[in-house]
């Protein structure tokens, strides 16, 4: 019998890795989807294999990432996110997490690992930057400015308050700094761009400011930072992918007491995510928005009231046709004014549908009962278009 080792068990520092292939064509121009690892890995086919790709992200996204590979056959664009910055918090002595394994003795070794279990490029393992830890940020900037490798991009999980009028002029200044690609994660319970009204501009400037940056583990601002400039973007496939939050704080939901969760639905007319149960109640007497995308049909958006798998996959797939469409259509106008303003027009249209939606379901004279315009997509559609 053989003693050479299998490929699923040989030492990832043993395997011959090409880290000179550049990671910014791979990712130039693509919006990722961001697959929870608890799940065992199922070929996307919502997935545009020209504009998408796929995050795996969780404590297992190496494991499922080499599974997406070598077990279903996956040969688009794959990045692994494993997330150290869900329980690891950086300092300035300490900005990256070393892996609990004694191969991993250095983070050139941890990105190498990542290649070899099918990542098109590697994300560095960078902790949790809390709020104005400029040491700490500029550690980071230290570190990664050391990497000799083309296929690196260097994830930032930033504190949303990074984006404030206080520190956003730092963070744009440090991240000019850093020679490679960037990958910004935002941190806050529930919706990030809400924090403050300015965090959508400071953001949109850092994009715009700062070459090669990427806006990963989000929702819909994937689209606005990819009209201004990004070099790729990345949107959770659940709600809990589509922000983060710092290492020892619990998630906050909207919903009271125990029982079933159920899916968040993106409603293409009003350009926003909601709760399956809501979209049941403000329907209940009434006809309900539908969508004409490949799994819905024309069927309405109130039938993923339900907790069973198979809802959640049908909610999932309309969720990734939505925004797919919307990233064809963009890349279909040409950067810059152009692809500005169409997504300007795109998010000020969906403004001024919700009077009309609030009117249709009888709700006209109380708004504050219906639907409500979130504030990132109030401010998209009103920020002005820069050259």
């Amino acid at each position: 019998m053989s003693n050479t080792p299998s490929p699923r068990r040989q030492p990832p520092a043993l395997k011959a890795l090409d880290h000179t292939v550049a990671a910014v064509p791979l990712l130039q121009g693509r919006v990722l989807l961001h697959e929870n690892a608890r799940n065992l890995p199922q070929p996307r086919h919502a997935l545009d294999d020209d504009l998408s790709g796929v995050i795996m992200t969780g404590a297992k996204a190496d494991e499922r990432a080499f599974q997406l590979r070598t077990t279903t056959g996956y040969e688009g664009t794959l990045l692994i996110d494993s997330a150290p910055y869900t329980t690891y918090t950086t300092t300035a002595d300490e900005p990256f997490m070393a892996p609990p394994d004694e191969l991993f003795t250095s983070v050139d070794v941890s990105l190498a690992f990542q290649k070899a279990r099918g990542a098109s490029a590697a994300l560095t393992p960078t902790g949790y930057i809390p709020p104005a830890n400029s040491r700490a940020l500029k550690a980071v900037m230290r570190e990664a400015n050391r990497i000799e490798r083309a296929d690196t991009l260097v994830s930032l999980p930033i504190d949303v308050t990074w984006l404030n009028r206080e520190n956003i002029g730092q963070l744009i200044a440090v991240c000019a700094k850093i020679r490679h690609p960037k990958a910004i994660i935002l941190f806050r319970q529930f919706d990030p761009l809400e924090q403050t009204k300015d965090v959508p501009a400071n953001l949109r400037r850092l994009f715009t400011e700062v070459e090669h940056m990427s806006l990963l583990r989000t929702d819909l601002a994937a689209l606005d930072v990819m009209a201004h400039g990004a070099l790729c973007a990345g949107i959770g496939v659940q709600s809990s992918l589509r922000h983060a939050i710092p290492p020892g704080e619990k998630p906050q939901t909207g919903k009271r007491g125990g029982g079933p969760t159920y899916p968040n639905v993106l409603m293409p007319q009003l350009m926003r995510f909601k709760g399956a149960e809501s979209l049941a109640k403000l329907y209940a007497n009434m006809d309900p928005a539908t969508c004409d995308c490949e799994e819905c049909d024309g069927r309405g958006l109130d039938r993923f009231f339900l907790p069973d798998g198979e809802t959640r996959r049908e909610a999932d797939n309309h969720t990734v046709l939505t925004w797919r469409d919307w990233v064809s259509e963009m890349a279909s106008h040409r950067a810059g004014t152009q692809r500005k303003t169409w997504w300007r027009d795109k998010c000020a249209a969906a403004v001024d549908r919700y009077a009309l939606e609030n009117q249709r379901i009888g709700l006209g004279a109380r708004p504050k009962s219906g639907f409500q315009v979130p504030p990132p997509l109030q401010a998209w559609a009103t920020l002005p278009v820069t050259l």
